[in-house]
């Protein structure tokens, strides 16, 4: 028997849905083999999103309601080439007029944003270097950066995709930047924990999240590995009698941190402090995403010890074998 379920990770084949979503995309779609069109919806809240079709009287219900509305609706949830989607009528969507606030149907992180602020600001206070120190507190002096910083994803789709990832990403390779120091001690700890602190605030720019993640003109245009170049750059210059080499070598790291080639950055990193980070921003984010792969496919009831192909890491994830009864009496 189907039953109505309220949000999406909790969706299944069968489902009678009968709840309120944010719609995040929505577009018109030429049918392939007929005259006409179908309404294809991305809808989302905090737990996900799920594309949903419309097959009938597409215009007319697209001219309802836009991306960034809350709309309510009613259909059945199929599964077509092993992946959900939600399937309305006309009179199945109904464009909310109720307050609400739209940061409940945002994806967010599961970790305290206010916690792991103050862990940065913890690691900064303890710099011996008091021109990085400086350096990272007049970002962390800033509201209108800290607001951004708090509230801005680090990813449109591959890692940290929500609210809030972005501090979450960066307090990981922070922790893990402190490791290296303490196996490499011989390592300038100061310039690395400053660099891992910094590297991705062009992030605060590069994408916009006010009712999904997109990337901004900028972000673009320009990429967050410049944006955060000019960033940090910007903010030296107003540190009276910053070193010269201290100011080439962090900016260096910011500019290196992806390594050269397809993910943004224009120059291969050039001594160990930036290699670490480099390696750290790597390990933080591809763990994170097998882990979200993980979740997705877990999501899905799957069965099977073989996810679906995944296009941006270019495999199929092993998920391992079902549990059988007497697994789970153990």
């Amino acid at each position: 028997m189907s039953e109505i379920s309220k949000k999406v990770k909790d969706l299944r084949a069968g489902n009678t849905v009968d709840s309120s979503f944010l719609v995040r995309e929505k577009e018109l779609k030429e049918f392939i083999r007929k005259e006409g069109y179908y309404l294809q919806v991305r809808l989302g809240d905090g737990s996900g999103s799920i594309w949903a079709k419309c097959w009938n009287n597409a215009e007319e219900v697209a001219s309802r309601f836009d991306p960034g509305d809350v709309v309510r609706i009613k259909g059945v949830v199929e599964s077509f080439k092993g992946r959900l989607q939600l399937i309305f009528t006309p009179e199945g969507l109904e464009k909310s007029t109720e307050p609400c606030d739209i940061a409940e149907y945002l994806p967010i992180t599961s970790k305290n944003i206010d916690f792991l602020v103050e862990e940065l600001l913890k690691t900064a206070e303890s710099m011996e270097n008091e021109y990085l120190k400086q350096l990272v507190f007049s970002f962390f002096h800033d509201p209108s950066f800290v607001n951004s910083f708090k509230r801005a994803p680090a990813a449109k789709f591959h890692h940290h995709n929500y609210t809030g990832g972005l501090i979450e990403h960066t307090q990981s390779v922070v922790a893990i930047c402190k490791t290296i120091c303490g196996l490499y001690p011989e390592l300038d700890g100061d310039l690395l924990l400053a660099g891992a602190i910094l590297h991705d605030v062009g992030k605060t720019a590069a994408y916009e999240y006010s009712f999904r993640i997109d990337v901004t003109e900028e972000g673009g245009l320009v990429d967050h590995v410049v944006l955060g170049y000019r960033m940090v750059g910007g903010k030296i210059k107003e540190i009276k009698s910053f070193p010269e080499e201290l100011e080439l070598r962090l900016l260096h790291l910011i500019l290196s941190h992806h390594n050269y080639g397809d993910w943004g950055s224009p120059v291969k990193p050039l001594f160990a402090e930036a290699q670490a980070l480099c390696y750290a921003d790597l390990l933080d984010s591809q763990l994170k995403e097998f882990l979200q792969i993980q979740k997705q496919e877990e999501s899905k009831g799957k069965e099977g010890v073989w996810s679906d192909y995944s296009r941006s890491l270019n495999r199929f994830f092993y998920l391992g074998k079902a549990k059988t009864h007497s697994d789970t009496k153990k």
